[in-house]
């Protein structure tokens, strides 16, 4: 599950920033389809864990479909709202993906 999380931070976030890195045209398609395929699956995976279809993630409903959206739901939920939204989940995404690239130097 970490795992499957760190591919989807890390393709999230090249989603955010791939133009500005790929150097050929072989490389912004190969890796503009890995961010593609990348960001439907964090899609379907946020889609299927809203049960009540209204377009945000309870602190409920991110422990049940997506446990590390739950682990750093404080995180993302800057307003206190009591939910989070897509666009906090990809940007948290971004945020640790960055991070992450950082300690490794």
């Amino acid at each position: 599950m970490i795992k499957r999380l760190h591919l989807l931070l890390a393709a999230t976030l090249a989603f955010g920033a791939h133009a500005a890195f790929a150097q050929d045209a072989g490389v912004k398609s190969d890796r503009a389809a890995k961010i593609e395929k990348a960001k439907a699956e964090l899609d379907k995976r946020f889609t299927d864990a809203d049960a009540d279809h209204d377009g945000k993630l309870s602190r409920d409903e991110a422990k049940a479909g997506m446990p590390k959206v739950y682990e750093h739901f404080d995180e993302m939920d800057t307003a206190k709202t009591g939910f989070v939204t897509k666009e906090q989940v990809q940007a948290e995404a971004i945020k640790l993906a960055s991070e992450r690239r950082k300690r490794k130097g």
